[in-house]
C-alpha cells in the first residue's frame, strides 16, 4: 500500500544534483563599431544559475579624455513597473533593443592572439578558504599587468585568478582608431569545477 510520508521522506534523502550548479562562466561578446559616436560595443554574459540579462558596456572615442574608460549602460535594464534596475526581468524586449543596436555596427576585424603581449607587473600568491570545505585552503594568485602590441599599450589592470594564468581569449582592431580591443581570460571562479572570467582591455598608443 503506498504511504505517502515514506515517498515524502524518500524525496528528501535524494540527493540534489539537479541544484548543485550555481555557478558558471563569464564571457565577453564584441558587439561592433559605431562609425558615427565612434563606440565600441560589448556584452559580458553571465552563465550561471542565476540567469541574469547580460551587461551592455561601450567605449566612446569621440570627444572624450578618457578613451580606455569601459561605460556601463543601465538604462536597458530599468524594469517599467518598479522603475529600477532589474537585472533578471524578461529579455524579450532587451533582446529587441540589443538587436537594434546590432543594426548600426561594424563588426571588428580580427588579430592574432599571440600578437598581444602580457606583461605581469607583479604577482602575489595567498590562499582562501575553499567552497566545499572551509577547512581547506585552494591557492589564490593576484595578477597586475599590462598588455601590449607593437606601439600600442594597455593601461595597468588587475586580475585575481585561481589556476596560476592569464591568457588572450580575444583581440581586435578597432576601425580609424590607433587602438586595439583585447579579451584577457583567466580562471576568476573557484567554486565547484571552476569557472573562466573574462575582461576587456583596450590598448592605445604608447606616449
Amino acid at each position: 500500500m503506498f504511504n505517502s510520508k515514506t515517498f515524502v521522506f524518500s524525496l528528501i534523502l535524494l540527493p540534489c544534483t539537479c541544484f548543485a550548479t550555481v555557478g558558471g562562466p563569464q564571457n565577453i561578446e564584441v558587439l561592433g563599431y559605431e562609425s558615427k559616436e565612434q563606440k565600441v560595443y560589448l556584452l559580458k554574459h553571465y552563465l550561471d544559475g542565476r540567469g541574469r540579462l547580460p551587461q551592455l558596456y561601450y567605449y566612446q572615442f569621440k570627444n572624450t579624455q578618457q578613451p580606455a574608460k569601459l561605460i556601463q549602460v543601465n538604462s536597458l535594464y530599468i524594469n517599467s513597473k518598479t522603475k529600477k534596475i532589474d537585472y533578471d526581468q524578461d529579455s524579450r524586449q532587451f533582446d529587441k533593443e540589443i538587436a537594434k543596436i546590432k543594426k548600426r555596427l561594424n563588426p571588428l576585424a580580427p588579430l592574432p592572439k599571440s600578437s598581444i603581449k602580457i606583461q605581469v607587473l607583479k604577482k602575489t600568491t595567498s590562499k582562501e578558504k575553499s567552497w566545499y570545505d572551509p577547512k581547506e585552503y585552494i591557492p589564490k594568485y593576484t595578477y597586475t599587468y599590462q598588455l601590449s602590441s607593437k606601439s600600442l599599450k594597455s593601461q595597468i589592470h588587475q586580475a585575481i585568478d585561481y589556476r596560476h594564468g592569464l591568457s588572450i581569449s580575444q583581440a581586435y582592431k578597432i576601425p580609424r582608431q590607433q587602438k586595439i580591443l583585447a579579451v584577457v581570460k583567466y580562471l576568476g571562479i573557484p567554486y565547484e569545477t571552476g569557472y573562466s572570467i573574462e575582461d576587456p582591455v583596450l590598448l592605445n598608443a604608447k606616449k
